[in-house]
């Protein structure tokens, strides 16, 4: 009797341990598109309102991908646009796209995606998606197609839902928790679909007339951001690590396809013990107020390049060890309290939005013996806790609190509105740090978003979208054109789809 409960015991536990139910799958589909970001959510509804099967891939246990944190989609002369009299043309935005990324980036697929950008946001309103043109700062287009409403939900996380809706709807077949592997070439060379496997042991083998990918970029893998990038990953991080590793370079490149260029969607910003993601203290970092000095307590920038947050980084990533110190006093904290901040954090933290915690934060940080953030009654005292030297640190206040004074600044010529001094009796500092919210680039692509090989020639089967194609920005990305990457992956996740489609005629 024992031995019978013990045999069925046994045979209990391994028809609920991990794998036991794991097989292998053969399936199919017009399309298969790797990765359920906005890129791939868009490729695969686009596809699928056109008649075809579809296939898409997720790794993670939900859609969404570095997209549901995004605000707003890039577009010229919309609907959204006309409404508001915007003056901008496509071929200026064309024009000025060029200039603003120093004539580096692909001309022919840069004026596609200005050309096709209000149409592109006119077939998303299609799907149940609410926009407004919003301004992030005055030196900026009016670009900017902020998501306001879907089903009571805004920013990236309406669209990402409005999408999932539209793909369900449309008879999309969703497999979350299964990332692709690798990919499936034929004799001659054409990709005829990919492998795949599950967290449960389960493995597909998906043939396909085409793939799509749109896994979102490698800035959540520092080994590829150092060996890519030539970056030090310590000085230069992810601020939205959700497992963005290049699955879909890594996969194109072993199938034959040319290594493109890369480049980030960099900022400034903050971590530290204490210190919450976009919190009170956290803006603090954006502002161009304060005196910002690096690690030998030297001025380094004039600092209302915060209001160019892709600059900032750069400016902060290229001191001694890639960082700094933003220095500030209870004068600016009351006023980021009572008035509001003057550079903003997108729609997240507009500009003039009021800091009310923004006291209790500092105590809170100041109790936990912050890392990134220190305080001080004096000069020589914060330059023991920011551990730089002090004559250099007490020069820089001095000559930065007599600018302020004559309302010039004659090291770095900052605008005379934010020269604001310093009362050395109670003095504040935030840590300065480079990210990225995402990493851009790595496959090259024509205009109908075919990766192409090492002597430039389509792979065929093989498309890419989004964050994966390299040359639509620089090495700096312009916050000119607010919504670019946003706005790429939709266009050509939608684009790659229909030219597959034709491809298939």
């Amino acid at each position: 009797m024992y031995a019978k409960l013990t045999l069925s015991a046994a045979f209990v536990a391994l028809a609920f341990s991990h794998n036991a139910l794991a097989a292998d799958h053969n399936l199919s589909a017009d399309i298969l598109v790797v990765g359920a970001g906005s890129a791939g959510l868009t490729a695969a509804v686009q596809a699928a309102e056109k008649g075809k099967k579809v296939i898409l891939l997720e790794k993670n246990l939900g859609v969404g991908g570095s997209s549901q944190f995004a605000e707003g989609l890039f577009a010229v002369g919309s609907e959204w646009n006309r409404l508001r009299s915007d003056p901008l043309t496509k071929e200026e935005a064309f024009k000025t796209l060029m200039e603003k990324h120093g004539y580096v980036i692909d001309a022919a697929k840069t004026k596609d995606y200005v050309e096709g950008s209000a149409e592109n946001i006119s077939w998303l309103a299609g799907h149940g998606i609410k926009f407004e043109v919003v301004r992030m700062t005055p030196w900026e287009a009016a670009t900017w197609h902020v998501i306001s409403d879907y089903k009571g939900t805004n920013h990236g996380a309406g669209l990402i839902k409005g999408l999932k809706d539209a793909a369900d709807k449309a008879g999309v077949e969703t497999k979350l928790g299964t990332p692709a592997t690798e990919l499936i070439l034929n004799k001659e060379g054409a990709v005829v679909g990919a492998k795949a496997a599950d967290k449960k042991g389960n493995t597909y083998t998906i043939s396909a007339k085409a793939v799509i990918l749109a896994t979102g970029g490698f800035g959540d893998d520092p080994q590829k951001v150092k060996n890519w990038a030539h970056r030090d990953p310590e000085g230069w991080k992810s601020s939205v690590p959700i497992g963005k590793t290049g699955d879909g370079i890594v996969m194109a490149t072993k199938a034959g396809a040319a290594m493109g260029n890369v480049s980030f969607v960099q900022h400034l910003g903050t971590e530290g013990k204490g210190i919450k993601f976009l919190g009170n203290l956290y803006a603090t970092s954006w502002q161009p107020s304060a005196l910002w000095v690096n690690c030998d307590g030297n001025r380094f920038s004039n600092e209302d390049v915060a209001f160019s947050f892709a600059q900032a980084a750069n400016a902060i990533y290229a001191q001694p060890h890639h960082y700094g110190w933003s220095i500030f006093d209870d004068s600016q904290v009351q006023y980021m309290m009572k008035k509001g901040v003057d550079s903003g954090i997108g729609v997240l933290v507009p500009v003039g939005q009021k800091l009310p915690n923004l006291q209790k934060e500092i105590d809170d940080a100041v109790t936990v013996k912050s890392d990134g953030f220190k305080t001080a009654d004096s000069v020589a005292q914060l330059a023991k806790e920011l551990g730089v030297p002090e004559a250099n640190l007490q020069k820089a206040v001095e000559q930065y609190n007599k600018a302020c004074e004559v309302g010039h600044d004659g090291e770095y010529y900052k605008e005379k509105t934010y020269l604001r001094p310093l009362n050395t009796k109670k003095l504040y500092a935030i840590k300065l740090k480079a990210y990225f919210f995402s990493s851009y680039g790595g496959l090259n692509t024509n205009r109908k978003h075919q990766v192409l090989d090492k002597n430039n020639k389509p792979i065929k089967g093989l498309y890419a979208t989004g964050l994966e194609v390299s040359d639509m920005v620089g090495p700096t990305y312009s916050t000119w054109s607010s919504g670019h990457a946003f706005g790429f992956a939709s266009y050509s996740g939608r684009h790659a789809a229909l030219n597959a489609i034709d491809e298939m005629k």
